[in-house]
């Protein structure tokens, strides 16, 4: 074996051994103790002082350092207090602006002036560590301190701590995505961001917490550290684009981008710049512009990749956002000698935001959700980013008051910006209003169409025309709509037989569906089920009906027929035609709810029965009986002669009967009216029913009342019994 080989097959051996030992949970305990060691030299570091217990704050206007607290060893000194000179160990120094500065690196512009700071903070170190040291304030007079070593944490102000919570979240959040994606790069990257920004933010704090100075060389390392770790942090970001969320670059080319950074860290530290905020700030300047490159590159590239798209919106609202706000609101003022270092340390509080906002978007958490939002909150940040630069233009530029300043920039931004910013979200990011009226129109056509191909042709139309999907298929849904693959598809539930559908890549590609998609694509499902339902209502109120006038033409019509059609008497013919007509007029215009009287329906199909009987030579017997006052519905009506003229058929036909009885009883609502002959009579259990038995049955069961069919008492002839309800 080769010694190459042999040294591949060692550092794969050792690789498995690594893979074997270094699971996620073990690898989250690593980078917690990692951090909690770097957190405990930093606040061990920063305690680790001579502590005057006076709280500072320069004011040129003054002419000198303003009190604005005192307890401890300085507690003697009233607030307001102007101290302009500092002694101690047989040194003196004049107090000046950039000596209680919190931010460095912003505060110089040739690095003699850096030096010259550092060297007057190594003076100032050496007088706090007297045993005594003197403040002289604005009237002459000296203030003796005696400094106590060891400060007390609570003195520590809220800036300290925020550099150290973004620190720490900002590493675990980063070493968190990486143990569960330790093979994409932009997870690699991601964490080396954490890494830097671990030791520039609470490393920042650690001088710009300080009371008055810190030892020169130490000064000088924590300075470096911090400019060392937002240099790591500004080239993971711009080297992480190139990976995220699509490969636009080799692997070397990342790994070029850190090695800049760190070859420009390593040439300022050498001084081969003469502006030190020109080599503190500038590349990280070049990289916020390369990342909005990036950015924009990216965006184009995704434009059919939806899940990548909504990655990059996760990336885009946290990162372009923050760090745009961070660049133009402390790093750029900084590079035209403005003071940002009171607003630095909550600065970074944004910085948390990045890495939430990274982490949703490399874990891939719920992506769909975005789209809903993101557009609105990156046009308000716009139009506000706006705002402030042409309020800074009127009042830098034109030097208008500031009141006017910002009345002009508001105008500006109402009568520009706003409907700039719709038309951006109608035209170029394709965001239009849906067509409510058409998708309505569109399913209730689904509902008149009968044809299920034709239906499913529809339905897929409708889908399309709200969702423009890229692709759509049958899928395999449940009751609702619901989102799959991370928002790439949208499955529809399946109705009346329409199967359920799967589309995916909503706007042609260019989106994910989201759960107002969801919402949508229920709502539509929900009135097409609720078209269906009314037409299968419809539908069914139809067939009623037709069998309503088939009864009744069988029942009603049939017998006055063929009463007429026995009649000898001329007259009589004429009359049961008449009757027949008017019947045909009642069985197809009359509303079925309409009401009517009983004993006028009662009376009238007794007179009918019993020249039909007569005229067959059978006698009726039916003695007049009360009949209930109330009106009954024309159906009911309807039903009851035709019932009693079907009865009145089979008789004739079949009974060969002498004698009719019908009685009437009227108990708990319902009328119950018993029809007997004694006739030959018949086996109900044996006889199959026609259009006429089924048809008495169908008709009392449709008011909810019922027929029995019986011997005679005598076991002859037969017993109808019709029970229907009128109360």
């Amino acid at each position: 074996m080769s010694g190459d080989a042999a040294a591949r097959g060692a550092g794969a051996g050792v690789a498995r051994s690594l893979a074997a030992h270094a699971t996620p949970v073990r690898l989250l305990a690593l980078a917690l103790a990692f951090v909690v060691a770097v957190i405990a030299g930093v606040i061990g570091f920063s305690v680790n002082q001579p502590w005057m217990g006076v709280d500072m704050t320069f004011d040129a206007r003054a002419g000198g350092a303003v009190v604005q607290s005192a307890v401890g060893p300085g507690r003697a000194i009233p607030a307001g207090t102007v101290i302009v000179a500092v002694s101690g160990g047989g040194d003196r120094l004049r107090l000046e602006r950039n000596d209680l500065t919190g931010q460095v690196d912003g505060s110089f512009g040739p690095f003699a002036d850096f030096q010259r700071f550092m060297t007057r903070q190594g003076r100032f170190a050496e007088m706090q560590r007297q045993p005594r040291m003197t403040l002289t304030d604005s009237t002459g007079r000296d203030w003796t301190i005696q400094p106590v070593w060891g400060r007390p944490l609570w003195t520590f102000g809220i800036d300290f701590w925020i550099g150290v919570v973004v620190g720490v979240v900002s590493w675990l959040t980063s070493a968190a995505i990486f143990v569960f994606r330790p093979r994409e790069a932009s997870a690699r990257y991601m964490l080396l961001s954490g890494f830097g920004m671990l030791f520039c933010a609470p490393i920042g704090v650690m001088y710009s917490a300080r009371e008055l100075s810190l030892p020169e060389t130490a000064f000088y390392l924590v300075n470096g550290v911090n400019f060392l770790g937002g240099s790591l942090f500004s080239a993971a970001l711009f080297a992480l684009l190139l990976y995220y969320p699509r490969k636009l670059a080799p692997r070397w080319v990342g790994l070029l981008v850190v090695g800049v950074f760190l070859a420009w860290y390593a040439a300022q530290a050498l001084g081969w710049f003469a502006d030190l905020t020109f080599a503190r700030r500038f590349l990280t300047m070049c990289g916020l512009a390369g990342c909005f490159v990036l950015s924009g590159v990216h965006w184009w590239m995704t434009r059919r990749d939806p899940v990548a798209r909504a990655a990059l919106s996760w990336f885009l609202l946290s990162w372009v956002l923050v760090t745009s706000f961070f660049a133009g609101t402390i790093l750029a003022p900084q590079m035209f000698g403005v003071d940002t270092s009171v607003a630095e340390p909550y600065g970074f509080l944004l910085f948390l935001v990045i890495y939430g906002g990274l982490a949703v978007g490399i874990m891939r958490y719920r992506l769909f959700e975005l789209g809903e939002w993101w557009g609105r909150i990156m046009a308000w940040t716009l139009g506000l980013m706006l705002l402030a630069a042409l309020d800074m233009l009127f009042l830098a530029g034109l030097r208008l008051q500031a009141e006017l300043s910002l009345s002009l920039a508001l105008l500006i931004c109402g009568l520009v910006w706003l409907p700039l910013r719709g038309w951006i979200g109608d035209r170029v990011l394709g965001r239009r209003k849906p067509d409510d009226r058409a998708l309505f129109e569109g399913v209730v056509q689904i509902g008149l169409t009968a044809a299920p191909a034709d239906q499913l042709s529809q339905w897929i139309a409708v889908l399309k025309t709200r969702f423009d999907p890229l692709r759509l298929d049958v899928g395999e849904g449940g009751e609702r709509a619901r989102l799959a693959d991370d928002g790439v598809a949208l499955v529809t539930p399946a109705l009346h037989g329409l199967p359920a559908l799967r589309l995916e890549y909503a706007r042609g590609g260019r989106a994910l569906f989201s759960p107002g998609d969801v919402a949508q694509a229920d709502a539509l499902a929900d009135m097409l089920r609720f078209v269906f339902e009314n037409r299968d209502a419809y539908e069914r109120g139809v067939v009623m009906e037709r069998k309503r006038i088939a009864g009744d033409i069988h029942d009603n019509l049939g017998a006055s027929l063929l009463s007429a059609l026995h009649s000898r008497d001329g007259e009589r013919k004429d009359r049961y035609i008449r009757e027949t007509l008017a019947d045909l007029r009642t069985i197809v215009t009359e509303p079925s709810g309409a009401e009517t009287g009983l004993a006028e329906t009662l009376a009238g199909s007794r007179k009918e029965m019993a020249e039909r009987l007569q005229a067959r030579g059978m006698t009726l017997d039916w003695p007049p009986q009360d009949a209930p006052a109330e009106g009954v519905s024309s159906a009911i009506a309807q039903s009851l002669r035709a019932m009693l003229r079907e009865i009145t058929n089979n008789i004739v036909k079949h009974a060969q009967a002498r004698t009719v009885r019908v009685t009437l009883a009227h108990a708990a609502g319902d009328l119950v009216l018993t029809v007997e002959d004694d006739g030959v009579g018949f086996d109900p259990q044996s006889v199959t029913p026609g259009a006429g038995l089924g048809g008495l049955a169908e008709r009392a069961a449709r008011h909810g009342g019922g027929v029995d069919w019986s011997r005679g008492a005598d076991g002859r002839g037969m017993r109808v019994q019709v029970r229907l309800p009128v109360a």
